[in-house]
């Protein structure tokens, strides 16, 4: 890319950060490139990049994310796969989170120096600029230990991070600063737990993570504090719905095999099922008819639900099927025993 593409780019994007306004747009990809610990912030529902995610979602931005944590990896390891695992799924802009294991794998001689680091890092910044690609810089995680302060893990990786911050301003990159929240976090309580052993996180390190992830994307602290991630729970919703006798049964199942893929790609849905009765001997005179369906839909949250109604493709597809129906009911269910 030539450098004064880079430079409009990175004053786009102090821009925008400064009105307080989100870096990635409704339709944009996003990519999440790290290691073990993005690998289980992308497999968990409530890990720090569903957190994320999910929480775009409301704000009605829904993007196409790239999950790109593999166990293990350093910096070496993910200069090696860039191209192919997140540059050629275009994205525009790519959380960078890495660091620990090349200091924790020094332990087995397999880490990777301060000066070779630098070398992967600057390699992967580089190749994302060429792509159009912004980065958002993640300072690598604490290791939450005894003794912490003097742990020497943590004194090693102080360097690596002391470059990551200095790298980040120099090209102009948002930064979260995670390592300096989780230091914050334990001077604020002492008690507080954030890795189950630690490195990996507990669900209050990836609620940390991930409010840092949305703050760097320049999401405000008014809506951060709003998101109450501790208070959601999921739903269940199950809805009945009746055709009408001259309905086109067929027409009906045409339009709603039509929305599946978007609803289900919402990053709340945990399930979304269009069911009817099954085809048994036993249960004939309980059966409702071919006439009468249900969805049997799961969400994250009361609020993910909300979301949803408000869905563009949902206030299309509401109109198309309405007139098909005689009937619907819409009932919000929890679990009485989890």
């Amino acid at each position: 890319m030539k450098k004064t593409v880079v430079s409009a780019l990175v004053a786009a994007v102090v821009s925008v950060t400064a009105l307080g306004d989100l870096i990635v747009k409704d339709g944009d990809t996003l990519a999440f490139l790290g290691d073990s610990i993005t690998q289980g912030g992308q497999s968990k529902p409530d890990g720090y990049v569903n957190l994320v995610l999910r929480s775009l979602a409301l704000e009605g931005i829904q993007v196409k994310p790239v999950k790109a944590g593999v166990s293990g990896h350093k910096s070496n390891n993910m200069l090696a796969r860039l191209d192919r695992d997140v540059l050629s799924k275009r994205p525009q802009v790519m959380t960078l989170s890495c660091g620990v294991n090349d200091v924790w794998h020094k332990d087995s001689g397999r880490g990777v120096s301060l000066e070779d680091y630098k070398k992967n890092i600057s390699a992967i910044f580089d190749k994302c600029a060429a792509s159009n690609c912004m980065v958002v810089v993640l300072t690598a995680t604490m290791f939450e230990k005894p003794g912490m302060e003097k742990f020497k893990h943590n004194i090693d990786i102080a360097a690596y991070n002391d470059w990551l911050r200095a790298e980040a301003k120099r090209r102009g990159y948002p930064l979260a600063d995670l390592n300096d929240d989780m230091w914050k976090a334990h001077a604020a309580d002492p008690s507080v737990k954030l890795t189950r052993d630690g490195v990996h996180m507990l669900p209050a390190g990836d609620r940390l993570m991930a409010r840092g992830v949305l703050r760097a994307l320049g999401m405000s602290e008014a809506r951060l504090a709003a998101l109450e991630w501790e208070k959601w729970k999921p739903v269940w919703v199950l809805c009945r719905f009746d055709l009408k006798p001259d309905a086109d049964r067929n027409e009906y199942l045409s339009k709603t095999k039509g929305v599946l893929d978007a609803v289900r790609a919402e990053p709340g849905c945990r399930e979304y099922r269009l069911l009817g009765d099954a085809d048994t001997d036993w249960d004939k005179p309980q059966r409702f008819g071919e006439r009468t369906f249900w969805m049997l839909e799961k969400w994250g949250s009361v609020a993910e639900l909300k979301a949803h109604l408000e869905m563009p493709h949902m206030k299309k597809f509401g109109p198309t099927v309405r007139p098909l129906r005689s009937s619907s009911t819409f009932h919000v269910l929890e679990d009485v025993i989890p």
